[in-house]
């Protein structure tokens, strides 16, 4: 049976950082980014540009509009933390992104709005314009240091660290909302890339003349796109959250194990759908799956199963977690 990948709105799903998220895909699939990130969990960027100007938009604002609405119709938004726009590649490539912002403020008043950016386009003064209204900005650096930067984020030609640093102080300045920057701590080939002292010293610097409300100290917890990377243990993890801490009083850090989860509910809408829209996005545990449609267990894994059998989901095995994948998102994971 053929699937039509075409949804914009997806979830609510589940999310360490926003609770319960209502995400928005302004990019659609093929992933479309700026960065190609080793540990991306949207496996290997198919469309690496380096600007707007690079990218042909597949939504619109009418579209958004449009199906928005059709899914707030059957959910009550009081269960919902955040609606995010986030997807499949980085939205700050959307020449809308600005009216989009205030259309889902307009559409759901009560709801903060959030946005995931790799922060690699805030050089654009027009992309620090058409962030200024969201109320929750979540924003990635992973290293201070340029070969670091190259090595894990393996940007488009033309993009460098400076200007990510730079564009990152241009929206401090001008946000209305918080500014949250996430750091990803990882190891490759068993050997960590960014946690020794040299590194940890010029991201405090960096952050200190950022001035963002909060730091997240994340660590792969999805199948990577290059399958070399590692996951810190929580113990590695926790020391550098503490070490940050300590360094930058003024800055809330947290790290990825202590999660804010929004009230479960069900949601509007096919559980088919909603399960494919899902997974396009990022490979999912069976009991994430479950919190996040709001369906029974028996529900959900009978049309997991009805997936497998029809040749479009697959299982992956990643260090020691059973992920249910798309096809066609099996980067870096073994089949079992």
């Amino acid at each position: 049976m053929k699937v039509s990948r075409t949804s914009i709105v997806y979830g609510p799903i589940i999310s360490w950082r926003l609770g319960r998220s209502l995400g928005i895909d302004l990019i659609l699939p093929p992933k479309t980014c700026t960065f190609d990130c080793i540990y991306c969990q949207l496996g290997r960027t198919v469309n690496k540009v380096s600007s707007p100007r690079d990218f042909k938009p597949k939504v619109h604002l009418d579209d958004l509009v449009r199906e928005l609405k059709a899914v707030l119709e059957g959910m009550d938004i009081r269960f919902l933390d955040h609606v995010t726009f986030s997807g499949c590649g980085e939205p700050t490539l959307h020449p809308e992104l600005g009216e989009m912002i205030e259309a889902v403020k307009d559409l759901c008043p009560s709801v903060p709005v959030a946005i995931l950016t790799n922060s690699s386009l805030f050089w654009l003064g027009e992309v620090v314009e058409a962030v200024r209204n969201a109320d929750v900005i979540v924003a990635k650096l992973d290293a201070a240091l340029p070969d670091i930067f190259s090595l894990v984020n393996r940007p488009a030609e033309g993009v460098e660290l400076d200007m990510v640093i730079d564009g990152l102080k241009e929206v401090r300045k001008t946000a209305k909302g918080r500014l949250a920057i996430q750091s990803m701590f990882l190891k490759a080939h068993g050997k960590p890339i960014n946690t020794d002292e040299t590194s940890l010293s010029r991201l405090v610097e960096v952050l200190r003349s950022t001035r963002p409300d909060q730091v997240q100290v994340n660590t792969p917890t999805r199948p990577p796109a290059e399958p070399y990377v590692e996951a810190l243990s929580p113990e590695e993890l926790k020391a550098i959250a503490d070490y940050l801490s300590c360094q930058l009083r003024d800055i809330e850090v947290i790290s990825w194990h202590s999660p804010r989860l929004g009230p479960v509910r069900k949601r509007a809408g096919e559980l088919r759908k909603a399960l494919i829209a899902i997974l396009e996005r990022r490979p999912c545990r069976f009991h994430e799956l479950c919190l996040s449609t709001g369906e029974e267990p028996i529900m959900v894994r009978a049309e997991l199963d009805r997936l497998i059998s029809e040749g479009l989901l697959v299982v992956r095995d990643y260090k020691g977690q059973r992920f249910y994948v798309l096809k066609g998102g099996e980067a870096g994971i073994k089949c079992v």
